[in-house]
Formats: C-alpha cells, structure tokens, sequence
C-alpha cells in the first residue's frame, strides 16, 4: 500500500487505527507469500503498533505539507 491509498483511506473516513488495520493486512499477506522462499523464511510479521507507527508519520507527513 502506497502513501497516497492511506491518505485517501483516512481522507475517506477511516480513523487512523482503522486506515493501519488494512495496511497490516496488506502488507502480512505480501510477507507470506514471500515467506515461502528458503531465502526468506525469517521474514517478520508487521504488528499493529508497527503498522500504526506509519500510518501515523504519513499522515502527520501530509498534513504538514498541505494544511
């Protein structure tokens, strides 16, 4: 998930723990596939406080810019 879909997630409605929820999701189903690889079997798992983590700076980053 890029930074613009979580902009327009939260500009949609979503609250930020919400908007992190899908973001979490995405990217854990991303990891898993990944994870089937011998190469990348170590891979970690995101937790929500990681996925809020950034939902949080990109929406701080956005609202700084342009509000």
């Amino acid at each position: 998930m890029k930074d613009e879909q979580i902009i327009k997630l939260w500009k949609s409605g979503l609250n930020k723990y919400q908007v992190s929820t899908y973001y979490m999701r995405e990217y854990n189903q991303r990891i898993k596939v990944i994870r089937y690889d011998r190469r990348h079997r170590y891979e970690r798992f995101m937790t929500k406080y990681e996925a809020l983590r950034y939902v949080e700076r990109v929406i701080l980053e956005y609202t700084r810019r342009y509000e």
